[in-house]
């Protein structure tokens, strides 16, 4: 064959947040011409999204922990490793599958660092995929410096949320300005805080480092973010690190021959479905004026928290489009109070998932109330609208700091700088600001921002142009 396309493996981390995007990309380099083969975890059905160019395969899930994945993070990592076996069989499979091109690269999340070593032993090169900030990539390929600088592993006591273990770094004011390309007033306490050293599931720091490394190695780090929202630390991180760290996104913004199908298609791996019905709801109110609120797909949220957050709503006299999972609270009745309190209500509704994209698109949505999920961020910032952060855990401290601090598009919507909790009172103040005539520079700031967000993916834009870099790569490899 004188010419064939790329093929590549995609193997995502099984949580929603790294799926979506790793799916978005392959579908992406499936409409440019590449073979993809996605590898699903589990036994999710995803055969209704594939195609002659984007094929599903499986393997079991079976040597992986039940439960919450928070709560079990570092076991998860763990037993991430019991794959590889399975993995490396399909990778041999489909190298001496005479019906579809040889493999030509392994699309890894970054979290599974053991892919490189299988790629090695066949001769193939590994992308990465960071669904991350770019952000959180620097502080990374830094452990060793925040290690000598006393600021890793952080060690302190639990709180909040009851599912990760969370630490407090003893020097959490301390700004990292010993990180080159970092910017200026971030301090550690806004680093992501699941770095941790904890018995007696103790892999994740020491592989976190491990991981890194292996990242400055790879052939690409294809990077869901944007040159000009992150430029110190992507410009940083290509010159001391590795050249082809490369930012493509945002990935929801890719255009495919067939959009619809990719959407379609990391809906179908969502465990919810969505209700649709909300966006005519929306259709009935006025422009700018609902306040949007989803947590994510992992958060969970304690019966006093929502008690306060529902009194500050009521307080602010917002209307709102609540994404309250079924699995959110802590307890049924928690929900129960969030239904029960709308059902009365003449401008809001509950619903347990929502087409994210098309609601944030929507010209009655004013603002976001958000976990500061970096899918979440990303879809924000693309759609120009304004955010008030609760972070959660990980990294979606990190994501925090750079809306409100850094690209000033965002308001803390927490009692203090780093807590997680809120009041009523804050949040009644922190939506008055964002939904009235106080929020006008913020929606100012959020709409200009959109602009070049979106206009990165377009032909002439940073992320178009790294992406095609690093398509021509592929195939150049296909040939050899």
């Amino acid at each position: 064959m004188d010419s064939q396309p790329p093929h590549v493996l995609a193997f995502p981390f099984p949580t929603q947040g790294h799926i979506n995007p790793m799916i978005l990309l392959c579908r992406k380099l499936a409409s440019m011409g590449f073979v993809v083969t996605f590898l699903n975890i589990g036994s999710k059905n995803m055969s209704s999204t594939a195609d002659e160019q984007f094929r599903i395969m499986s393997i079991s899930d079976e040597c992986l922990p039940s439960g919450r994945l928070g709560n079990n993070l570092q076991m998860y990592l763990n037993a991430m490793e019991g794959l590889r076996g399975d993995f490396e069989t399909t990778v041999e499979e489909l190298m001496g599958d005479s019906q579809r091109p040889p493999l030509t690269c392994i699309l890894s999340d970054a979290f599974i660092g053991w892919t490189q070593q299988v790629a090695n032993k066949f001769g193939i090169c590994r992308a990465t995929l960071w669904t991350s900030c770019a952000t959180w990539a620097l502080a990374c390929f830094h452990f060793l410096s925040l290690e000598s600088n006393g600021l890793l592993p952080a060690y302190g006591k639990n709180h909040f949320h009851s599912y990760y273990y969370t630490k407090l770094f003893a020097g959490s004011s301390r700004v990292l300005d010993f990180i080159p390309g970092m910017p200026s007033s971030f301090a550690a306490k806004y680093l992501p805080d699941t770095i941790q050293n904890v018995e007696p599931y103790d892999p994740g720091f020491l592989k976190r480092r491990q991981r890194n490394e292996i990242m400055r190695n790879d052939a690409w780090v294809l990077v869901n973010s944007v040159l000009e929202v992150e430029a110190s630390q992507i410009e940083e991180i290509s010159r001391s690190e590795n050249p082809n760290f490369v930012p493509i996104g945002p990935l929801h913004c890719l255009s495919t021959d067939d959009t619809r199908t990719a959407r379609l298609a990391v809906a179908s791996h969502s465990p919810w479905r969505q209700d649709r019905s909300c966006l005519d709801w929306l259709d009935r109110q006025a422009p700018n004026s609902v306040l949007y609120i989803s947590f994510g797909s992992l958060a969970t949220a304690s019966h006093d928290q929502v008690e306060e957050i529902l009194a500050g709503l009521d307080k602010s006299g917002s209307a709102f489009l609540w994404v309250a999972r079924l699995d959110l609270f802590e307890d049924d009745d928690t929900r129960d109070k969030i239904v029960a309190t709308v059902r009365n209500s003449q401008n809001s509704l509950v619903i347990p998932w929502a087409p994210q994209l098309e609601v944030l698109e929507h010209k009655s949505v004013g603002a976001f109330l958000t976990h500061c999920g970096w899918n979440s961020i990303t879809e924000a910032l693309a759609t120009g609208v304004p955010m008030l952060c609760k972070p959660c855990f990980g990294d979606q401290i990190t994501n925090c700091a750079l809306v409100v601090d850094h690209l000033k598009v965002g308001l803390r919507a927490t009692v203090e700088e780093h807590d997680k909790q809120t009041s009523a009172h804050r949040i009644e103040k922190v939506v008055r600001l964002v939904m009235g005539e106080s929020g006008q520079e913020l929606r100012k700031r959020a709409k200009e921002l959109s602009d070049t967000v979106k206009g990165a993916v377009k032909p002439g834009g940073s992320s178009y142009a790294n992406l095609q870099a690093f398509v021509q790569d592929m195939k150049r490899r296909a040939l050899k």
